[in-house]
């Protein structure tokens, strides 16, 4: 099954700036994380990549993407940050529409926190794709500490490289598996 990646670069609050070195990425990171991620995937495995705008006022990017994707059969994996209260695992799947996740959970299930349901039903791209456009699509959450908008943020680029990988994994695996 072909996969494609969605993941948007606006911002929350206007800041002067993001600030990035050899450490990580520091201040309203939300979704620098995400945009990296889903850029370097996108580039070692060929998947498609739309990288979206006005997701923080109207999700209008994702409505834009859906309506040129709509008539492909993929699945869209949503990358964008998450809180932390992941525990221990490296990465995120939430807000799974039309999308069986069992075989991933098997498969990753140490590696990802995986949740059932809906955690914002109406307010993420996955809602677009997903309930508005019933397109087969998931959330994959890069962990952050703190809240999303806090302007005095930080993430390690350790922490973006190993779920980077591990969405380069899931990539191949739905490729190869349908």
């Amino acid at each position: 099954m072909k996969v494609i990646l969605s993941a948007h670069f606006d911002l929350a609050k206007p800041v002067k700036y993001i600030k990035s070195d050899k450490q990580g990425i520091m201040g309203l990171i939300d979704n620098m994380p995400g945009v990296f991620a889903a850029y370097k995937a996108s580039r070692e495995t060929g998947t498609d990549l739309y990288l979206t705008n006005i997701e923080e006022k109207n999700l209008g990017g994702a409505i834009a993407v859906a309506k040129d994707i709509k008539k492909e059969k993929a699945v869209v994996i949503v990358v964008d940050v998450c809180t932390d209260k992941v525990g221990a695992k490296k990465a995120y799947i939430g807000n799974a529409y039309n999308f069986p996740t069992d075989s991933l959970k098997k498969k990753f299930g140490k590696e990802i926190f995986f949740r059932d349901g809906y955690f914002e039903p109406t307010e993420d791209e996955t809602a677009i794709y997903g309930w508005d456009n019933k397109m087969p699509c998931f959330f994959f959450g890069i962990p952050i500490k703190g809240d999303y908008h806090d302007t005095d943020n930080k993430i390690l680029n350790k922490d973006i490289d190993e779920a980077t990988s591990i969405l380069i994994k899931i990539i191949n695996s739905i490729a190869m598996n349908g």
